[in-house]
C-alpha cells in the first residue's frame, strides 16, 4: 500500500507527547478512534521505524477502517506517513472516493483535536496527487 497524506506533527517547545503519542492520545479522547496497541507494534516491526494503528469505527460499510502512521525517519519522528490500511473485509474494500474522505475525516477529527489543546502541536498536511486512473490501474494489478 502506498504513502497517501505526509503529516507533520510538530510538538511545541514545552509538549510533553511525541507525535505518535498524540495520536495515541487523540485515539484514547475521540468517541469514533480506537488506538490498537498490539497492531501498532506489529506495525512498528515490519516498518523497522516507530509507527502506529488507529482504527476508525464508522455508521457506514466497512464499519470500520485501519489508518497506518509511521515515522519517515526513525531519527525524525515530526515527520509522520499515512498509510490507510482499508477495511478488513475483502467485500467492502474502499474506492479512490471513499479513501479520500476517509483521510479528510481524519484530518479533520485530528485537527479539531489539536485546535481543543493549544501548546500541544501544530498540524501540516502534503496529500499527494493520485491520478484516479492509476489508482484503478493498481488497485486490480
Amino acid at each position: 500500500m502506498e504513502t497517501v497524506v505526509h503529516l507533520e506533527v510538530t510538538p511545541d517547545a514545552d509538549a510533553k507527547l511525541t507525535p505518535l503519542e498524540l495520536l495515541e492520545d487523540f485515539a484514547d479522547a475521540s468517541r469514533d478512534w480506537q488506538y490498537l496497541e498490539h497492531e501498532s507494534e506489529h506495525y512498528a516491526d515490519l516498518k523497522k521505524r516507530p509507527a502506529c494503528i488507529l482504527r476508525h469505527r464508522r455508521s457506514a460499510p466497512p464499519s470500520y477502517v485501519d489508518f497506518g502512521f509511521a515515522a519517515t525517519n526513525p531519527a525524525d519522528t515530526n515527520d509522520i506517513e499515512l498509510i490507510i490500511l482499508d477495511s478488513p473485509a475483502p467485500e467492502q474494500r474502499l474506492d479512490l472516493d471513499e479513501r479520500n474522505d476517509a483521510i479528510d475525516t481524519f484530518i479533520m477529527h485530528f485537527r479539531q483535536y489539536l485546535g481543543g489543546r493549544p501548546g500541544h502541536a501544530s498540524l501540516r498536511v502534503e496529500k499527494e496527487d493520485v491520478n484516479p486512473e492509476e489508482a484503478t490501474t493498481k488497485a486490480k494489478a
